[in-house]
């Protein structure tokens, strides 16, 4: 994610897919917890140049994350029960079956040389 302030004065930002997309597809069986659909990155690493790098103006970078769908833990509790045993909650749907995990880094402050 790039930010910098425009020459209208307001803030901005912009995102760039660096490594991967979040259009791959990803799955997870809500039956064995097992990930399923397009999960073909299981390391991530990449070199980015800003291609509207504009040395004369302050910006800042960062990095977010964002992780395949993943069974919550509820979910996986209840699927340790024998179905007889589980409690009502374990249908009931207003409690999420997966979640997606993010990160970020801390921001990288670019100011010009004066």
């Amino acid at each position: 994610v790039k930010g910098w302030i425009d020459d209208e004065g307001q803030s901005t930002q912009r995102i760039y897919d660096v490594a991967g997309t979040l259009d791959q597809r990803a799955s997870v069986n809500l039956d064995t917890c097992e990930p399923g659909g397009e999960v073909d990155h299981r390391e991530l690493c990449s070199v980015w140049r800003d291609p509207d790098f504009d040395p004369s103006k302050r910006a800042l970078y960062y990095l977010r994350a964002i992780e395949n769908p993943t069974c919550r833990y509820s979910h996986r509790a209840c699927l340790s029960l024998d179905p007889i045993d589980r409690p009502e909650a374990c249908g009931d749907e207003r409690f999420p079956s997966t979640i997606q995990e993010r990160a970020w880094s801390s921001p990288i402050w670019y100011t010009p040389s004066s």
